[in-house]
């Protein structure tokens, strides 16, 4: 009887990897010294890519301070179980790569390591002294009407259908909701958060809509950032209302047949009181006054 291979054993099979026996917390503070790379978190429905140095990711739990000009990570401990370096593919011209596995064996975040620094931090992270895991009783989030914008993205990267924790504010619609205010967006030109999660990662970009793709597959440029849906994997768009650093905002939810979020887009991080008001304008726009 032949097991079914895990996307690990894919990667080893197919390409020159070697394993980083590194616990997640000395990951974290060696990632943002890779300087620029191409880090990507998809989930087989929707994809955010970026090119831009790593922020100092942070864990669930934590705070989380989303950057304009950094790849932004929210990671559960239990997502960094494996951590593999490929060598250059010249073939496939491919750069060296960092691939993070959960336990098992499913990727859920990947670099390719384009700058100079790059093969030295690798060096040191396979040097790195192990860390004893902190002690965690897991992330616990409040029950619906008191989540906050941390809690809601933190409820994504758990992987829990979301209406568990925010009920929609407005009627549940289909994908071409989201397209039209991606339009409004590019139009306006009002900056918007994207975060893709995938089993225990979350991977957020905020910046300006420079460019809508609508097909099949959904694509956005917002700088050196992509991000990209299937518009027949979204069974629902929903609208959710969260405490936010200006108050109650509005953050719309792309959501697979599970019910658990694919990806979202909102008023991420520490955004201008005058995007908001835009941004809120929008949403009740497109998604209708009861919002």
């Amino acid at each position: 009887m032949t097991l079914p291979r895990t996307e690990l054993d894919v990667l080893l099979a197919h390409r020159v990897g070697t394993r980083l026996d590194l616990d997640p917390d000395s990951l974290v503070r060696h990632l943002p010294l890779l300087d620029e790379v191409v880090a990507t978190t998809a989930n087989g429905s929707a994809l955010l890519g970026d090119l831009a140095p790593y922020a100092e990711p942070s864990f669930t739990g934590e705070a989380f301070g989303i950057r304009t000009d950094r790849v932004n990570l929210r990671l559960s401990r239990s997502a960094v179980a494996e951590l593999v370096t490929t060598a250059p593919d010249d073939e496939a011209r491919e750069p060296a790569g960092l691939w993070m596995f959960d336990a098992d064996g499913a990727a859920v975040h990947r670099a390719h390591l384009v700058s100079e620094p790059a093969p030295t931090v690798v060096d040191l992270m396979a040097l790195a002294p192990r860390a004893e895991p902190p002690g965690s009783a897991g992330v616990g989030l409040p029950p619906p009407g008191e989540l906050d914008q941390i809690g809601l993205l933190d409820a994504a990267v758990t992987g829990e259908p979301i209406e568990r924790f925010a009920p929609p504010a407005s009627p549940v619609t289909g994908f071409r909701s989201v397209v039209e205010l991606l339009g409004l967006l590019c139009e306006h030109a009002v900056p918007a958060g994207f975060a893709v999660a995938n089993r225990g990662c979350l991977q957020a970009s905020v910046g300006w809509v420079d460019h809508v793709e609508a097909g099949d597959v959904v694509g956005v440029a917002s700088g050196p950032a992509r991000f990209a849906f299937g518009s027949g994997d979204v069974d629902a768009v929903r609208v959710v209302r969260t405490h936010g650093p200006q108050g109650p905002v509005s953050t719309v939810l792309l959501t697979g047949e599970d019910g658990c979020c694919l990806a979202m887009i909102g008023q991420l991080g520490l955004p201008p009181a005058s995007a908001v008001i835009a941004w809120e304008a929008m949403v009740r726009d497109v998604f209708g006054a009861g919002h």
